[in-house]
């Protein structure tokens, strides 16, 4: 075998081994949601960020996960800054309130203008709280704010730089 067939043979391996991994792990789920359910949003400097929620599952017990993640290319008068991210927000919920943590966030932030580009890594935390409601049209439905701190660093930045973010999300958990 040669070694572009061993590399193929070891990805579907890898593959599988994920399919079985998340197909075992998908009976302990009560509620799930489809692959793209929900949204979050947030400014700073005055631009608007919008990020995905998605997997959001209502687990026994009420124990609630969602993944989110950012890929948004903003325009501004200076040039375009690329932002992308991820995390994981996990909480808990009465089946009428939802709050949780938001953990685990890593992104970059490259910012481009006329010919030159800066780039930082951030990494952050926060809470997040909301209300549910069900219908029978659309099934379980969260929505409500949550506020964070996200910290840069990177070859640009002298140290640090800490920057407060506060918005609003919406998921859909399924039916």
């Amino acid at each position: 075998m040669d070694l572009a067939g061993m590399v193929n043979s070891k990805l579907i391996s890898a593959s599988m081994l994920a399919l079985i991994i998340v197909a075992s792990l998908s009976s302990i789920v009560v509620v799930s949601s489809d692959p793209q359910n929900g949204t979050f949003t947030f400014s700073v400097e005055g631009y608007t960020v919008t990020g995905d929620l998605t997997d959001a599952a209502i687990g026994h017990g009420g124990s609630v996960q969602m993944l989110m993640s950012i890929d948004q290319m903003i325009t501004t008068s200076y040039g375009t800054v690329h932002i992308t991210g991820n995390g994981a927000w996990s909480g808990e919920t009465d089946f009428q309130t939802f709050n949780g943590v938001i953990g685990n966030v890593a992104g970059t932030v490259q910012a481009c203008a006329i010919f030159a580009c800066q780039n930082a890594d951030f990494n952050g935390n926060g809470t997040w709280t909301g209300t549910m409601i069900w219908s029978s049209a659309a099934g379980s439905q969260g929505s409500g704010t949550f506020e964070g701190t996200l910290l840069f660093t990177g070859g640009q930045i002298n140290g640090t730089a800490s920057v407060p973010v506060s918005g609003n999300w919406t998921a859909t958990f399924g039916p």
